[in-house]
């Protein structure tokens, strides 16, 4: 077992403090309306040190980014998990995901910032974790009979779907009645695209 220095820890502890700090400011004024000087500020470093961490706004902004969307692959990933079955698993899945988007910090870093900040292609790079847990479910599901056949287009066509809810529901005024209603609506639709599908599990 590796012992860390001082040193390694205190390294670990500002990058730390620099992305969790980051990340409350992006969220609550965005990327425009942040300053590098407010991160360092917040996080109790210089901003030299912020430097010696990130080489820009932008290349901060991109790891507060990664890391928002890794928390969320895993509470996908962890509910998923705990189900019986594939299509439990798929439908627990979408239902920690959806109940995600009520999340400020995903909601306006993830989906609303990050496609302005850092382009189209560069956040479905990032996505990619997420689009290849759904791609590994739909193959599950192939493989105990659903009649479907996986494909990179079928799981794209079906993230976007649920990308774009996540959107309608951080858009909605009431967005807990959104999430409700998002989740009988895309579950149903799911079902009706991957016929043969017990939906006994999932709503």
């Amino acid at each position: 077992m590796t012992v860390k220095t001082r040193r390694q820890e205190y390294v670990e502890a500002t990058r730390a403090a620099l992305l969790d700090s980051a990340a409350r400011l992006f969220t609550e004024k965005g990327f425009a309306h942040t300053s590098l000087d407010e991160v360092a500020a917040s996080a109790r470093v210089t901003k030299g040190a912020l430097y010696h961490h990130f080489s820009s706004k932008q290349a901060l902004f991109e790891h507060v980014l990664e890391g928002v969307n890794e928390r969320i692959a895993e509470t996908v990933m962890n509910a998923g998990g705990n189900a019986d079955d594939p299509w439990e698993r798929m439908t627990s899945g979408l239902n920690a995901f959806l109940d995600a988007c009520l999340d400020d910090e995903y909601q306006r870093i993830c989906l609303q910032q990050g496609p302005a900040v850092l382009g189209w292609e560069r956040c479905r790079e990032i996505e990619a974790r997420m689009m290849g847990l759904l791609d590994s479910m739909l193959v599950e599901l192939a493989d105990s009979g659903a009649r479907i056949a996986p494909s990179p287009l079928l799981t794209r066509v079906l993230f976007r779907m649920v990308s774009e809810t996540a959107l309608a529901i951080g858009e909605a005024e009431d967005k807990k009645a959104a999430r409700a209603e998002a989740g009988e609506l895309v579950t149903g639709l799911l079902a009706s695209v991957l016929r043969g599908v017990s939906t006994a599990g999932g709503s």
